[in-house]
């Protein structure tokens, strides 16, 4: 159970990353510990295969530029992504209400 509950903090944190801005995957984990206060870290492995999950469902495009003589990648969200995000923030915030009142 905690791996699906961390798995869906992962997605949030990305997709609220994006909402932001364009952005590339190392800031995307960073602005994840700085807003988290370094409660919550966004594995590397798992956040490149769930970027590649996202552009897949056309939640996130991705274009890539040359940065120091290296080929950098940077995503943001789509339209639909957009959509996606707004949806899961509401289910969370929901659950989270669900979740306060179950253990208070």
């Amino acid at each position: 159970m905690w791996t699906k509950f961390r798995s869906g903090m992962t997605v949030l944190a990305v997709l609220s990353a994006l909402d932001r801005r364009e952005t590339y995957g190392y800031e995307i984990r960073r602005e994840a510990y700085k807003r988290t206060k370094g409660l919550f870290t966004v594995n590397e492995g798992a956040l490149y295969q769930l970027l590649r999950v996202l552009a897949r469902r056309g939640l996130v495009h991705v274009r890539q530029e040359e940065v120091g003589g290296r080929w950098r990648k940077y995503y943001r969200l789509t339209a639909a992504g957009r959509r996606e995000f707004s949806r899961l923030r509401h289910d969370w915030k929901n659950s989270r209400k669900v979740l306060d009142a179950l253990v208070d």
